[in-house]
């Protein structure tokens, strides 16, 4: 499945015809979405940008040291995103290509921080607000790391509740052991999934081609992501606690 995302008369239209790329320019279109893509779809994405896309097995097998690297003309990023499920949580890879301005992001799952923002860019959003695919990924960053915190409050609400069930005396039982075993798990992978995008922001920071107005927004998410892992490490604490006691 592909989106394309582009400009027309200074707003933003979605389209998912891949033909329509070739009516298409490298000054009209801002993010190509791939949502478990074919290979004509990927195919013809690489002919538009003249530039290879990764695989998802080469995503998944990327070093987290070496998830980011950039070109001439491209920068390829790999990052992982949580999807929560019932009792435990999975990690999806995601990749994103920027070539010639233009955002392209490689799935194989739903992900609703894309679905939310391709809602957002194409009912509310003129081209001025992102007027390039750096934006774009910035802005994806953004919502990914409020999702992350919106799942971190949710685990330290379970850790309370935990919590309070030991200080009432409640029988502390081989489920209950479990129970706890899993949220260490759970918040294992959030601050494993958090440092990882950490390290994909902090090297855009580092990058000369990403545009200085971004700058100011990825600096507070680096803060907001000081101010999660703390919260994680806060959460393993009481953890531990919880089951010495």
């Amino acid at each position: 499945m592909i989106d394309i995302f582009y400009k027309s008369n200074g707003q933003i239209i979605s389209s998912s015809k891949l033909a329509d790329l070739d009516e298409l320019g490298f000054d009209d279109v801002l993010w190509i979405d791939l949502y478990e893509p074919s290979g004509e779809e990927k195919r013809g994405v690489e002919s538009f940008l003249d530039t290879t896309l990764q695989s998802r097995a080469q995503a998944e097998e990327i070093e987290s040291s070496s998830r980011y690297s950039e070109t001439d003309t491209t920068i390829f990023a790999n990052t992982n995103f949580l999807i929560p499920g019932p009792d435990n949580y999975s990690m999806e890879a995601v990749s994103f290509i920027i070539s010639e301005g233009i955002l392209v992001s490689i799935r194989q799952v739903p992900l609703r921080t894309l679905t939310d923002l391709q809602r957002r860019i194409t009912a509310m959003a003129t081209a001025k607000l992102y007027p390039t695919g750096y934006h774009i990924l910035v802005a994806i960053m953004e919502s990914r790391i409020d999702l992350d915190a919106d799942m971190i409050e949710l685990m330290a609400k379970e850790i309370e509740q935990f919590s309070k069930r030991v200080s009432l005396g409640e029988n502390v039982n081989e489920d209950f052991l479990l129970d706890i075993n899993q949220l260490q798990e759970n918040t294992m992978m959030v601050r494993e999934n958090v440092v990882d995008k950490q390290r994909m922001i902090s090297s855009i920071l580092k990058s000369d081609k990403f545009p200085r107005d971004v700058h100011a927004k990825l600096n507070v998410v680096i803060k907001d992501i000081g101010s999660l892992l703390n919260h994680t490490n806060f959460s393993f604490e009481r953890l531990e606690y919880l089951q010495n006691t």
